[in-house]
């Protein structure tokens, strides 16, 4: 008998139990690890927001650059649809170079980059644009090259482009219509 308790004794004894730091540091590994990921995910959103076109919808529209961006109803969005329909197919041109100036913000010299994109909705305007290209450049340019330290506050960017569209509706001056949309695709401020 006493044979028998010695060998469960040996047994016991052979089977070795993980020590208690071993679970303290795996869970601590899990858990920096989901923390990671968070963040990863986090910074890949925001990367990914900063990445996206910039523009205004219309020239016409009703949109304040103020609003959270909620989405339109299903109502508005019929009516946008027939609106749509009615107004023609969305037709786009891209200036291209693109646009390269400096500028002072009341505190040191800046340089802007910008692709700029048109949409018009008569193919008549955007062969305009085209014939008007150099003089269409030019005024955008000198919008570019105006800007100030108000670009970098709120709103700022749709006032850029409120500007640059009134710039190219008075350079085009068609019976067919007008640049409707102007849109920043790319934009860099140093």
């Amino acid at each position: 008998m006493a044979d028998e308790e010695n060998q469960v004794d040996d047994i016991d004894e052979s089977v070795e139990k993980p020590p208690r730091g071993s679970r303290l540091v795996m869970v601590l590994l899990i858990v920096v690890g989901l923390l990671l990921l968070a963040f990863g995910l986090a910074a890949g959103y925001i990367v990914g927001q900063a990445n996206a076109p910039y523009g205004i919808a219309s020239a016409d529209s009703d949109v304040d650059p103020d609003a959270s961006g909620e989405a339109a109803s299903e109502d508005e969005e019929e009516l946008d649809d027939e609106e749509t329909e009615e107004q023609g197919e969305a037709l786009y041109i891209s200036l291209r170079p693109q646009f390269t100036v400096n500028f002072h913000d009341g505190q040191k010299e800046r340089y802007l980059m910008a692709s700029i994109d048109l949409m018009a909705r008569d193919q008549e305007i955007i062969d305009q644009i085209e014939k008007d290209m150099p003089v269409v450049r030019y005024q955008i340019l000198r919008v570019l090259g105006r800007q100030d330290g108000s670009l970098f506050k709120e709103g700022g960017k749709d006032l850029l482009l409120s500007q640059i569209l009134e710039v190219i509706q008075t350079i085009i001056d068609s019976p067919a219509g007008s640049v409707e949309a102007v849109y920043l695709t790319s934009f860099v401020v140093q």
